[in-house]
C-alpha cells in the first residue's frame, strides 16, 4: 500500500512530536500494509513554514533512522499544501515540494470558506 498523506516527520508541523514517535508510526503504517509513504508536512504560510529544503532534510534523516530500525517502509517527499498568494510562483521555484517530484501536489483547501 502506498500512504499518499502523511504527517511523519518529526518536528515540522502538528503530526509527530519526535523520533520516536515517528518511528513508531513507520511501525505501525508498515504492520498495516503500507510500503511506500508520502511524508507531506503542512506547508501554511505564517504557521508552518515548510519548504522542499528543510523537508527533504528531515526524510533523509527520518530514512536513516528507519534503516537503523530496520523498518522497511520507503519515504518520499511531498508537502501538504495550504493556499497562497504565490502559491504557482513558489511551485514553479520548486520551494513548494511536489509528491516525489512529479507534476501532482497535496493541495489541502482552507478550512474556513
Amino acid at each position: 500500500m502506498i500512504d499518499l498523506h502523511s504527517h511523519i516527520l518529526p518536528g515540522l508541523d502538528d503530526g509527530s512530536p519526535n523520533l520516536a514517535e515517528s518511528l513508531e508510526m513507520a511501525r505501525l503504517a508498515v504492520a498495516d500494509g503500507t510500503t511506500h509513504m508520502a511524508c507531506t508536512p503542512h506547508i501554511v504560510p505564517g504557521m508552518y513554514e515548510n519548504g522542499s529544503a528543510n523537508i527533504a532534510r528531515a526524510v533523509q534523516g527520518l530514512e536513516q533512522a528507519l534503516r537503523r530500525a530496520a523498518i522497511p517502509l520507503a519515504l518520499y517527499v511531498g508537502a501538504d499544501v495550504h493556499i497562497a498568494p504565490d502559491l504557482p510562483e513558489q511551485l514553479a521555484i520548486g520551494s513548494v515540494p511536489t509528491l516525489n517530484r512529479s507534476r501532482y501536489f497535496l493541495f489541502e483547501p482552507p478550512h474556513h470558506v
